[in-house]
């Protein structure tokens, strides 16, 4: 009988798959935080740090304590032109995605520098794309996130897509992200979010992620990145 893992998203524990064996490895309880949504070798118990778990809420055999890792549900809404936007739009593509509003006042201009420097590192990738999801469509309409983008000096909004949707199904959807997003009027700017950077493969499934307020975290982000465009899309 298969039940679903449920944790505080804030605590973000981890539940592991076991991709294929290597030689290197790190004892879990001395890796760095950012290390942990790496799997775990069930021989050794030593991370992997050459491959990518799944990280995340996801089902699992309560017998047998087996996780089945499930994709991020499918979305569709409009991007900063308009244009029809999906998930669907995505598959086959390398992607890193984070939840925003272009009037925080906080940490959204912290983890906007980071983004900019993985569009920069991986701008000559055509496999590589980056997804920013306002949580304020109220104010932040398709016309406020163009303008928004020009001011980063982002030069191909093809690769970069800004997201505008209904706010309830972007706050749901936001979980299977690994973040938070939700108003609160005791937050400064009146939203809470988390600043994470999520990494998902072709597949749509989520393998990584980093506080987007920690450049170490996202230097190594760089490299979980590398191994996945590294990995050839089925055909």
């Amino acid at each position: 009988m298969k039940f679903w893992k449920i944790a505080s998203v804030a605590a973000l524990p981890l539940f592991f798959v076991a991709c294929h064996d290597h030689d290197e490895g790190i004892e879990p309880e001395h890796a760095p935080a950012y290390l942990q949504h790496h799997p775990v070798d069930e021989e050794t118990g030593y991370l992997l740090l050459d491959s990518l778990g799944y990280p995340g809420n996801h089902p699992f055999d309560t017998e047998t304590g087996v996780v089945t890792p499930e994709p991020v549900r499918d979305w569709k809404f409009v991007d900063q032109s308009n244009r029809p936007f999906g998930s669907e739009n995505l598959r086959g593509k390398v992607y890193v995605a984070d939840f925003f509003f272009t009037s925080c006042p906080t940490i959204c201009p912290k983890v906007k520098s980071q983004m900019l420097r993985l569009e920069d590192r991986f701008k000559d990738n055509p496999d590589f794309r980056l997804v920013s999801f306002s949580i304020d469509p109220k104010r932040d309409t398709p016309e406020k996130m163009t303008d928004y983008a020009g001011k980063l000096g982002i030069e191909d909004l093809d690769r970069w897509r800004f997201i505008y949707g209904d706010k309830f199904e972007i706050y749901d959807l936001d979980e299977d992200y690994l973040s938070i997003a939700m108003e609160d009027p005791s937050a400064e700017g009146g939203f809470n979010h988390s600043g994470y950077i999520v990494l998902v493969d072709r597949e749509g499934f989520v393998r990584a992620y980093a506080s987007g307020l920690d450049e170490e975290e996202v230097t190594h982000l760089m490299e979980d990145i590398e191994k996945l465009l590294d990995q050839q899309p089925a055909r």
